[in-house]
C-alpha cells in the first residue's frame, strides 16, 4: 500500500489526505486515520489535528456542488429507467426518509419545521459511521428544501464534529490508525453488502405484494 501511495502522491500525505476525503463512505472519517499512519506515510504522517484539517477542507469541498448539482441530476436521472433503478439503490433510503420527515412537519410553522431538518441533518452527518457523511447529508438537505447557505453551513457543520469525534479516537489509541482505517473499511464493506440485501429483498417484497392484473376474457360474439 504504501509503495502505491508513493506511486501516486510522493510524500505528499496532506494531498493524499484531502482526496481520499473527498471519496464517498470514507470521507474524514476514513481520510484522518489514513493521513496519520506512520506506516502508510512515515516521516511525512501528518498529525492529528493537521489530518482533521484537511480531511475536513477535501470533504467539504462536495457540500456546494452537490447543493447544486444534485437536483437537476436527480430528476433527469429518474427519468432513465437504468439510472432510475441505481439513484432508487443509492438514494432510495434517503428519499423516504425526507418524503416522511416532510409529511411530518406538514402544517406547521415554518420556523420549527426549519429547525427541526436543521437539527435532523447536523446530528445524521456528525454520526461518524458509513452512509451517513456529507454526501448523503447533502442529499438528504436537499430533499428536505433546505436553501443552499442553509445546506452548506449545516452539512460543514456536522462533518467538522464527526471530525472531531474521529480525531479524539485517534488521540486516545495512537498507533492504531492502521487498525482504525481497516475496521472503519471492513464497516463500509459490510455497509454495502447490507445495503444490496436490503435493496433485493425490497424489490422482492415489492413484486409480491404487487396485485396479479385480472385477466380480460373476450368477450363472446352475440350471436346474429
Amino acid at each position: 500500500m504504501g509503495e502505491i501511495l508513493t506511486a501516486i502522491f510522493g510524500n505528499n500525505s496532506i494531498l493524499a489526505t484531502i482526496c481520499v476525503a473527498l471519496l464517498p463512505l470514507l470521507e474524514l472519517k476514513g481520510a484522518i486515520p489514513f493521513g496519520i499512519s506512520a506506516d502508510l506515510w512515515g516521516s511525512a504522517a501528518l498529525s492529528t489535528w493537521q489530518a482533521f484539517g484537511w480531511a475536513l477542507l477535501g470533504s467539504s469541498l462536495v457540500v456546494p456542488i452537490i447543493a447544486l448539482l444534485f437536483t437537476p441530476i436527480y430528476n433527469w436521472l429518474k427519468t432513465k429507467k437504468f439510472f432510475k433503478t441505481i439513484l432508487d439503490f443509492i438514494v432510495g433510503d434517503v428519499a423516504q426518509r425526507s418524503d416522511k420527515m416532510n409529511a411530518e412537519n406538514q402544517g406547521k410553522t415554518s420556523a420549527r419545521t426549519l429547525w427541526l431538518k436543521i437539527v435532523a441533518i447536523f446530528l445524521f452527518v456528525a454520526f461518524p459511521v458509513p452512509g451517513t457523511g456529507v454526501w448523503t447529508g447533502t442529499c438528504f438537505a436537499v430533499l428536505l428544501g433546505l436553501n443552499f447557505w442553509v445546506i452548506c453551513a449545516t452539512v460543514i457543520a456536522g462533518n467538522a464534529v464527526c471530525g472531531v469525534i474521529v480525531t479524539f479516537v485517534c488521540e486516545i489509541f495512537p498507533g492504531f490508525e492502521n487498525i482504525l482505517l481497516l475496521i472503519f473499511i471492513a464497516v463500509i464493506v459490510l455497509y454495502i453488502v447490507y445495503r444490496i440485501i436490503a435493496h433485493c429483498i425490497k424489490k422482492r417484497r415489492a413484486v409480491t405484494t404487487t396485485p396479479a392484473e385480472p385477466a380480460h376474457e373476450n368477450p363472446t360474439p352475440e350471436a346474429k
